[in-house]
């Protein structure tokens, strides 16, 4: 018998992330984006079970799911961070089925225990971000309890899936881990949805999507744009009161310094390609990435995007070819922006083989196919 067919008998369990859910994806308007590829690695499992962090309303969601997907849903009153620990064990008969277990993030702490207490299990451990690498890049070092915590996870997993070289680096030598057990595996875009339209675009409006947070530096594009008659549409909006007095600081900014700016709000994830449809230009002026999906989905959609030349970003953007890389500073946004935004060929030369290469490398038929490589590859091991 093969892999794929001994891969077939086999049982999943994915964990979310501590006090998330099916129905906290759907609220944020990204649960279709973040079943899809679980609706598709249930073709190549007996089974999935996913643990979520929510009550019997969860099994609402089930009609999205594929038939061999269970939803676990929280059956007892108690807080999340009690439940994480406890999880495993409430659901022990389902936990000790399972042949591999996975994680959304590090956080996922209830697949640690499943590995600690049925250690013949295979331990996939997924990270969107690692989070001692962002601790250092915001404050200049990481929390020694972040660093105990990732320092037990990946000595725990069979498997590590990372969506950055970058990130890769730094845990190879942050922990000294094999190099055979970290694999890339890039936050997927769904290149059919994310697919550039012919329509009516603006000339003198750019865009940026994603969250309102200080990491995005988004001060620093709107001082790019001023003097400019160029207006910045953000697709997005506040999650909390931080965020919510960053915009109401932005608004501000953008207003003494004569800078048009309009926030669109909180948008579903289905809603973005009409959204940013209607522009040619994208910029990301972070002040440190991991694997910028909102980037991706701009590239994918053909626009000529513009990066600060930051891990993550420098990844996907191939200076002049896939889109401009730019120093972090006004200045250099300023003129990267300035260098393109009457250069209707160059903009869509750029956008043309931006989104070749998200095509080639990022879509999610890409990804699973690395992803169900890693769990044959544990099945060979055995």
């Amino acid at each position: 018998m093969n892999n794929s067919a001994k891969l077939k008998e086999k049982i999943l369990g994915f964990f979310l992330t501590e006090k998330m859910s099916l129905k906290n994806w759907d609220k944020a308007g990204i649960l279709t984006r973040e079943i899809a590829p679980y609706n598709i690695l249930a073709q190549y499992f007996k089974k999935i079970y996913l643990f979520t962090y929510d009550g019997r309303e969860e099994l609402h969601y089930a009609k999205y799911l594929a038939p061999n997907i269970e939803i676990v849903y929280k059956k007892w009153r108690m807080r999340a961070r009690d439940y994480r620990w406890l999880l495993p064990f409430l659901n022990w008969k389902k936990v000790r089925e399972c042949n591999f277990w996975k994680t959304n993030q590090l956080k996922a702490r209830a697949a640690l225990v499943a590995k600690i207490i049925k250690p013949r299990g295979k331990l996939i451990l997924r990270t969107g971000w690692t989070q001692s690498l962002f601790q250092v890049k915001q404050k200049g070092k990481a929390d020694k309890k972040i660093i105990w915590w990732e320092r037990i996870a990946y000595a725990l997993a069979d498997a590590a899936l990372v969506t950055s070289e970058g990130d890769r680096q730094y845990l190879l030598e942050k922990y000294k881990i094999k190099p055979e057990k970290i694999e890339v595996i890039a936050n997927y875009i769904d290149t059919d949805k994310f697919a550039p339209e012919t329509s009516d675009k603006h000339d003198r409006r750019i865009t940026y999507s994603g969250k309102i947070e200080e990491q995005k530096n988004l001060n620093t594009l709107i001082r790019a744009l001023e003097g400019t008659d160029i207006a910045l549409d953000i697709i997005g909006g506040p999650m909390d009161e931080k965020s919510e007095l960053l915009k109401k600081e932005l608004e501000r900014l953008a207003e003494g310094l004569k800078v048009e700016l309009t926030f669109t709000g909180r948008r579903p994830n289905d809603e973005l390609p009409k959204l940013l449809n209607k522009y040619k230009i994208y910029v990301l002026p972070s002040l440190y990435e991991g694997m910028p999906k909102s980037l991706l989905e701009a590239m994918s959609m053909g626009l000529a995007c513009i990066g600060t030349r930051v891990e993550g970003t420098k990844e996907i953007i191939k200076d002049g070819e896939t889109g401009l890389l730019t120093e972090n500073n006004f200045e250099d946004i300023r003129k990267k922006i300035l260098s393109i935004i009457n250069d209707d060929d160059r903009q869509r030369k750029l956008g043309e083989s931006a989104r070749r290469f998200v095509v080639d490398n990022f879509s999610l038929k890409t990804q699973i196919n690395k992803e169900i490589n890693i769990y044959e590859k544990l099945i060979s091991k055995n």
